[in-house]
């Protein structure tokens, strides 16, 4: 069994946020169609509809605190400058000719 420590998930999690999120979307989903399909009395369609609210509230609240560990990052200095991105337009320091 491998031996995962806090650290290495929070890294991953700061290096891959969208998977991070997208998973925790999944599994959202899928615990609160497990807890929905408990209750009787219900038709399938609420049941659906429930468990995509309860999925989508806890999304939202994922990328709230994913915002705020961001801003923190940023004011306090812990986040690495990151990595040169080709879609941010860099003014170029010497001139070729």
């Amino acid at each position: 069994m491998m031996d995962v420590s806090t650290s290495s998930v929070a890294a991953w999690c700061q290096e891959n946020k969208l998977r991070a999120i997208g998973g925790v979307w999944v599994s959202g989903l899928a615990a609160s169609m497990a807890y929905n399909a408990t209750k009787p009395g219900m038709k399938t369609s609420v049941k659906v509809i429930h468990s995509r609210l309860y999925a989508q509230a806890l999304t939202l609240t994922c990328l709230l605190g994913s915002a705020a560990a961001e801003a923190y990052d940023r004011k306090y200095g812990s986040a690495k400058d990151p990595p040169d991105d080709p879609f941010i337009y860099k003014a170029p320091t010497h001139v070729v000719k």
